[in-house]
């Protein structure tokens, strides 16, 4: 069913490793880790101060040239405080992504779209 899958036991919690997942399995994959092991938190003013304090992670990784697993463990950090933050206000983020690339894609452009540079 799986193919190659790999299965990841972590505390009764089965992850089925190189499967895709959406955003909300992954938010639920989260919330689920985070209440086993006690840092769970309640409210959105601690939720984003973690969230620039990982932003700032980020960036010291960055200068540091730290490796690119090192520098996307930093990452999925922010992501985590990101997908906190959504699940605390109630937002779903896959349906507000798509409709802010909607919105986006139907904003005018001021002229044609030129010099776009290959990290764009």
């Amino acid at each position: 069913m799986f193919g190659r899958a790999a299965l990841i036991c972590l505390s009764n919690l089965v992850i089925i490793a190189n499967v895709p997942k959406t955003i909300k399995q992954l938010q639920d994959l989260m919330v689920g880790q985070l209440k086993r092991r006690g840092f769970y938190p309640k409210n959105e003013k601690e939720v984003l101060l973690r969230l620039g304090e990982e932003m700032g992670e980020v960036f010291e990784a960055v200068r540091e040239k730290q490796d690119k697993r090192d520098l996307s463990y930093e990452v999925v950090d922010v992501f985590w405080n990101l997908l906190r933050f959504c699940e605390l206000k109630a937002i779903n983020l896959e349906k507000a992504f798509m409709e802010k690339l909607k919105k986006n894609e139907e904003r005018p452009l001021p002229g044609p779209v030129s010099g776009i540079s290959e990290n764009s």
